[in-house]
């Protein structure tokens, strides 16, 4: 249960966007595509919607069948920042 009201107001935000998006490139998947390599998918994600950190970026795109790199890769590049 979700009780705290900006993350209810983010869920709802974020489907929106998620509708926008689709809507200006045909699919999410298009959107997601659009971008030329995993870094600047998370940068995009991360600046679209609301209360996404790069570890769930990761998961949505490894669970959406997109191209990431492999997870000790992700976690030793997350360090370095």
């Amino acid at each position: 249960m979700i009780r705290n009201r900006r993350k209810i107001k983010a869920i709802v935000g974020n489907a929106a966007k998620m509708l926008d998006l689709e809507s200006e490139y045909g699919t999410f998947k298009a959107y997601i595509r659009s971008h030329p390599d995993f870094g600047s998918i998370v940068k995009s994600l991360r600046k679209e919607f609301k209360f996404l950190g790069d570890v769930w970026c990761y998961f949505f795109l490894y669970v959406a069948g997109e191209e990431v790199p492999p997870h000790y890769a992700f976690e030793v590049s997350r360090t370095r920042k």
